[in-house]
């Protein structure tokens, strides 16, 4: 009967390790964020697909849907965000490891980190053309 009225208080569970991070000083704080010409750019770069080569065709509609949400600034989907974070990480000189099951092609096709041709063997790398 005791666990209706039993309660707990946060405080209590706090190790010394979490409430270290909990002190975060504000002013260390790095700005992170982007400017917007700079975040379209590098959406134009990762989100259009190449004229050359035949993509499947949910593909390519997921593609132009992410070029659409990327000139409107709507509808942005996960998999576009990602792709917009880690170019952006990559373009400044960070390394971005991926891992995890099925990271080329994206579970639930959200990644697409890897486009194959349907014309021929092989496959498209978007990520490829933020750095030369």
């Amino acid at each position: 009967m005791n666990s209706k009225n039993l309660q707990y208080k946060a405080e209590d569970w706090v190790t010394d390790e979490w409430a270290e991070i909990m002190q975060i000083d504000q002013k260390e704080a790095i700005i992170s964020g982007i400017k917007e010409s700079r975040l379209r750019s590098i959406g134009k770069a990762v989100c259009t697909l190449p004229s050359e080569g035949n993509f499947h065709r949910l593909i390519t509609k997921i593609f132009n849907a992410r070029v659409e949400s990327i000139s409107s600034g709507k509808h942005i989907d996960w998999g576009t965000a990602e792709a917009l974070a880690m170019a952006s990480l990559i373009q400044d000189g960070f390394k971005v490891r991926i891992s995890g099951q099925d990271v080329e092609r994206g579970t639930f096709s959200h990644r697409h980190a890897h486009v194959f041709y349907q014309d021929r063997n092989g496959y498209y790398i978007p990520i490829d053309n933020i750095v030369p």
